[in-house]
């Protein structure tokens, strides 16, 4: 690190003399979860003062630092005081004596090696391990030692396949990875793999994998199907007994997935479908998450190359979005930061641009945003102002990558830009896409009195910290839950929103596919696996992405790759109509595994539930409880036996019956 570029949250600056006696035993690569054992000696070349402070650092990510059990220790030739600090990963030894030549300071993590201490995540990025020294005088920390450390995954475990969501009456790419149990892709596997699938499909059956990945370019077509739509008096039925809901046949000819196996590793694809509604206009669903942090731009883990290197090349998604705070650079999970905020200034903004610029293709999408979290903290304790809000919003906004780097940076810790209605005016001419997050929450959540829904079309429904569909719903609950704060209440209100699932990701490795209590928990409030945002466009680029969210043209899910589809008359999810009769709504569903239930929800009320057989279903419900000149939405909510859940956006009904 060049120590004039080293930006000044930092509390440190780098003076690496490779002559000092420093011994950084680690080795250089480490599987993730490994039992691994760090240790640190610092011999003295000359005399350090009483009160000096060397601080321990272990990688980001890693099992936190404790003092218990020896699971931690300092063994010195002098006396000293160990001291844990506000970071999970610092341990300080703070000098009793004077540190003469000679004498030494041992670090000592994990000696017995009898807990798991490497971190699940295999980021892209090395992480260090590092020794820093203070002298009392001193402001900053000197860092005088340093080791980098490439984290490696464990050996596949399930493969990850992923398909077009809509076919589009070509041969369409196959892609597959081979994952360890955590979501890291295994870059040495290498073999034969056999696919299977539904009889609807044309695929290779075999193919080839190196280095964990394989692309089967246009390789998958449907096979010649029939034209004929199931009646819809077949649809309105009703299963009253104790069989199966029936399958109709429609839904095996036009819905087909692929199913991959090695030995004992398996995985199975999303579905791919034959829409003619979304096809005919080019619409293609495109897969991503709106919302990652990062240590570099605030207070996620991991670097941004790590969130869209692992989003691109690991777990395939279509697009992602750094939904970095504005204003905040420390967490308890970070090491060598300041507390207190630090705006974003233009330098920083216009790195983030170019980092999108180096990942974004033909294939992937990488999103320029920051998030903007106005809170009453801030506005009273920061700011000494007499706020009139119990609370404000968290919302990430995404940019062109275009035009992104003239982007008006809001700070949410200013009197210019510390609420909704400011943000508003300042973005009101510009292009983007605004989104509130965990609107139910106390801390994060949104006052919907203030939210203005001409700039604001899409909600966050769901994130790592868990759903906010609606009050007291049962469902991955956030720690906190607001009364009159739910997606559910802003639709009542008459708001018109879309939604998306996100992931909040402070991990920086955006919808892995594994359940968040399977990994080592950062923060207590990060408890649920990442969701993930589907997207219809005809393009895959930021611009066409945000003019589609601003359009209400997406859906939600807790990260799998789900069809949901809803249609009354011609209208579809995000969509306004009016209708002249009792309105018939139309729904598809495929889910990725057995799906439980496929709950219609109207007005905040459930008013029907389906029980597929298996993992797909189409089926029609009459509304005639809606009256001439009602309003009313409705959406699906969809529940897979594997607990995972997606939600489509509503349709706006307006009844005027002649």
């Amino acid at each position: 690190m060049n120590n004039r570029d080293a930006p000044s949250y930092y509390d440190y600056r780098e003076k690496i003399d490779p002559n000092d006696n420093i011994e950084i035993n680690v080795d250089s690569e480490v599987v993730v979860n490994s039992r691994t054992h760090i240790k640190i000696i610092f011999k003295a070349k000359q005399e350090y003062p009483v009160r000096t402070q060397f601080r321990f650092i272990i990688p980001y990510g890693w099992r936190a630092i404790d003092l218990q059990n020896d699971f931690c220790s300092v063994d010195s030739s002098v006396k000293g005081t160990v001291k844990l600090t506000n970071s999970q990963i610092e341990l300080l030894y703070i000098l009793k004596q004077p540190l003469n030549k000679g004498d030494f300071i041992e670090f000592n993590y994990n000696k017995s090696k009898t807990k798991h201490t490497a971190s699940e995540l295999a980021y892209f990025d090395k992480v260090i391990c590092a020794l820093d020294v203070k002298y009392l005088k001193d402001k900053l920390f000197t860092r005088i030692g340093k080791k980098e450390i490439k984290m490696v995954s464990e050996k596949a475990s399930i493969f990850l396949v992923k398909l077009p969501t809509i076919y589009q009456g070509v041969p369409m790419d196959i892609q597959i990875t081979a994952l360890d149990k955590f979501g890291n892709r295994d870059h040495n596997f290498n073999g034969e793999i056999d696919i299977d699938g539904d009889n609807c499909l044309i695929f290779p059956k075999c193919a080839k994998i190196e280095e964990g990945y394989v692309k089967l370019e246009k390789t998958l077509t449907f096979k010649n199907i029939s034209e004929t739509e199931t009646r819809i008096k077949k649809l309105l039925k009703e299963n009253r007994g104790y069989g199966d809901f029936p399958v109709v046949k429609e839904i095996l000819e036009k819905i087909g997935k692929l199913y991959v196996s090695s030995g004992e590793i398996k995985g199975n694809s999303n579905p791919i479908v034959w829409d003619d509604d979304y096809s005919k206009n080019l619409l293609q669903v495109y897969w991503g998450d709106t919302h990652i942090h990062t240590r570099e731009f605030s207070d996620g883990i991991g670097t941004g190359r790590d969130g869209f290197h692992y989003a691109k090349n690991e777990i395939l998604h279509d697009f992602a979005a750094l939904g970095d705070h504005l204003n905040q650079r420390f967490n308890r999970w970070m090491e060598g930061r300041k507390a207190g905020l630090f705006p974003y200034t233009q330098q920083v903004w216009k790195s983030l641009v170019n980092l999108c610029k180096k990942f974004t293709d033909d294939s992937f999408s990488a999103i320029p945003a920051y998030e903007w979290s106005g809170r009453v903290i801030y506005a009273k304790s920061v700011l000494n102002l007499d706020c009139p809000y119990d609370m404000i919003s968290d919302k990430v906004i995404l940019f062109p990558l275009d035009s992104a780097e003239n982007a008006p940076l809001v700070d949410y810790a200013s009197k210019g830009g510390c609420y909704q209605d400011q943000l508003y005016k300042i973005l009101k001419d510009v292009e983007c896409a605004i989104i509130s997050h965990t609107p139910i929450s106390w801390s994060m959540g949104t006052s919907w009195s203030e939210v203005n829904n001409k700039y604001e079309k899409v909600v966050e429904i769901y994130s790592q910290h868990g759903s906010s569909e609606e009050y007291g719903g049962g469902y991955r609950p956030l720690i906190t839950n607001r009364k009159g704060s739910s997606v559910q209440a802003a639709l009542n209100k008459g708001f018109k929103l879309a939604f998306i699932g996100g992931g909040d990701d402070h991990y920086t490795h955006p919808g892995r596919p594994v359940k968040q209590y399977k990994l080592r928990k950062v923060a207590s409030s990060l408890r649920y696996k990442p969701g993930i945002a589907g997207i219809f466009s005809d393009q895959l680029n930021s611009k066409s992405l945000i003019k589609s969210l601003n359009e209400r043209k997406c859906y939600a899910t807790t990260g799998e790759r789900m069809w949901i589809k809803i249609k009354i008359n011609s209208s579809l999810m995000g969509q306004e109509t009016d209708v002249s009769e009792p309105p018939i709504i139309i729904i598809t569903v495929c889910g990725t595994s057995q799906v439980e239930s496929v709950e219609l929800i109207k007005n905040g009320k459930k008013i029907a539930v389906r029980a597929p057989a298996d993992d797909r279903i189409k089926f029609a419900y009459k509304d005639d409880e809606l009256k001439s000149g009602e309003e009313a939405y409705y959406y699906i909510r969809v529940t897979q036996f594997d607990g995972e859940r997606g939600w489509s956006s509503p349709i706006w009904v307006r009844a005027n019956f002649n």
